[in-house]
């Protein structure tokens, strides 16, 4: 315990319940008007469990989206009355109505908000004369690589190959080592130097405990962030390949 409080995180990073769960819908090809709330429970769950493996103090939304989620799940289970009166249908109605309808107002908003950003795109394209330089108004712009790799695709990516690593870290005896983001974040930089392309899983193959691993994952987070890396998936559940960022 005294070690998991040395290393525990906190970030803003992660977008919000609705936004993985949209993310959930999205990648399934399900339809939001007919969820099918305990697949998507699940892996709403399992996506939690990756974020306590990070050690990262999750924020009280997504537990509440999980407890709501855990309550139409089952409310569906439940078996109905044999016979069933038409006052009975209007007063239990569809429990999934809610979280589509707040699904739907914040798949509109994000829309909205990616043709902003593709207007910002287009407008970066262009300059106008101004009355001088002035470098603390300088911008970079957004990539939007070919095979686009989303936040939950690394949470996921990673937690599949913690889970599967967990077995072989930290053994006993094994000294203890100090790590830092920015350490790791050198590391990583490093590592590009040297090829122009690193894989996900290779990024982590000779990492000895699960505090570097995490702390690996959150320096490649931090590197993104800063527009320093790029991560690319050529197909679906495809391995993540990581390069540097070029201008």
């Amino acid at each position: 315990m005294e070690e998991q409080d040395v290393y525990q995180i906190k970030l803003d990073v992660f977008e919000g319940p609705l936004d993985l769960l949209l993310h959930l819908i999205e990648r399934a090809e399900i339809d939001i008007y007919n969820i099918p709330i305990v697949e998507v429970t699940d892996q709403f769950l399992a996506y939690l469990q990756t974020m306590e493996l990070l050690n990262l103090q999750m924020a009280a939304d997504f537990l509440l989206m999980a407890a709501t989620l855990m309550q139409i799940k089952a409310r569906m289970l439940l078996p109905r009355p044999a016979v069933e009166t038409e006052d009975d249908e209007e007063d239990e109605g569809d429990p999934r109505l809610e979280l589509v309808e707040r699904l739907l107002e914040y798949k509109k908003v994000k829309e909205i908000a990616s043709e902003l950003k593709d207007k910002e795109m287009q407008s970066s394209k262009y300059f106008s004369r101004s009355g001088g330089y002035f470098p603390d108004r300088e911008t970079a712009t957004i990539s939007h690589p070919a095979g686009e790799v989303t936040l939950w695709d690394l949470v996921q990516a990673f937690g599949t190959l913690l889970e599967s690593l967990i077995p072989r870290l930290e053994l006993e005896g094994m000294p203890q080592e100090q790590y830092s983001i920015q350490d790791k974040m050198e590391d990583i930089i490093a590592s590009l130097a040297r090829k122009p392309q690193v894989y996900f899983s290779v990024l982590f193959a000779n990492l000895t405990s699960k505090k570097a691993m995490v702390t690996s994952f959150l320096a490649l987070l931090e590197l993104i962030r800063l527009r320093k890396v790029v991560v690319q998936q050529e197909q679906v559940f495809g391995e993540i390949v990581i390069s540097r960022w070029e201008d």
